[in-house]
């Protein structure tokens, strides 16, 4: 009886991460929910396949987020190899963790509107604190080695003559935080308005 409520569990926790797998690729896919910003490079762009990631971290915790990701960056990675060997591919999964472990994670010892608050603020500084160095001393140098350093930073040039390499705090600070506050923003806000009631379909589909 006991392997066989295990194998249920297993099941259960498959399913989970296929379907909300796969609604993360689908808003990846769909046209228009990508897009930059006018003031950033083209390579930063704002998109919601985080969304379900989060809010299956609230409904069934952190390790199943996790699983989701890994997913979500596996079925990435096939579009992602031609353009950027990969390294798009790890950014994503280095800022969507700093993100949604964190929340999942406070939440799930502490389920009430104080729990998901503290854990989105918590995830949200963890994800622009790894987006700052992670990025300026992994990523953009591994999209240097790729596309040359010079491309890249003629790109940051546009807006900012003054940055001469990819490590420049200025980067950071007029780029990526402000990038970052504002997609997380949009992703934090989604999930706040569809989590309530996705919360009371779930609790049903549970008895």
């Amino acid at each position: 009886m006991e392997n066989k409520t295990k194998s249920v569990k297993v099941i259960y926790m498959i399913t989970r991460v296929a379907i909300f797998g796969a609604l993360s690729i689908i808003l990846y896919m769909v046209p228009g929910l990508q897009f930059s910003v006018p003031f950033a490079p083209a390579f930063l762009q704002i998109h919601f396949d985080e969304v379900p990631v989060l809010l299956a971290g609230f409904a069934y915790g952190p390790w199943t987020a996790f699983a989701i990701l890994i997913l979500k960056s596996l079925l990435k990675l096939i579009q992602d190899i031609p353009s950027t060997l990969g390294v798009g591919v790890m950014a994503d999964f280095i800022y969507g963790a700093a993100l949604i472990l964190p929340a999942s994670f406070i939440y799930r010892y502490n389920r009430t509107f104080k729990g998901v608050l503290s854990g989105i603020l918590i995830g949200l500084f963890t994800n622009l604190l790894f987006s700052c160095i992670v990025g300026l001393y992994t990523i953009f140098p591994l999209y240097g080695i790729i596309y040359g350093n010079e491309t890249i930073v003629s790109m940051f040039n546009v807006f900012d003559k003054n940055i001469t390499s990819l490590t420049d705090i200025r980067i950071a600070l007029e780029f990526l935080l402000p990038f970052n506050l504002l997609k997380n923003g949009l992703v934090l806000v989604m999930v706040f308005l569809i989590y309530k009631p996705m919360r009371i379909i779930i609790e049903r589909i549970k008895k």
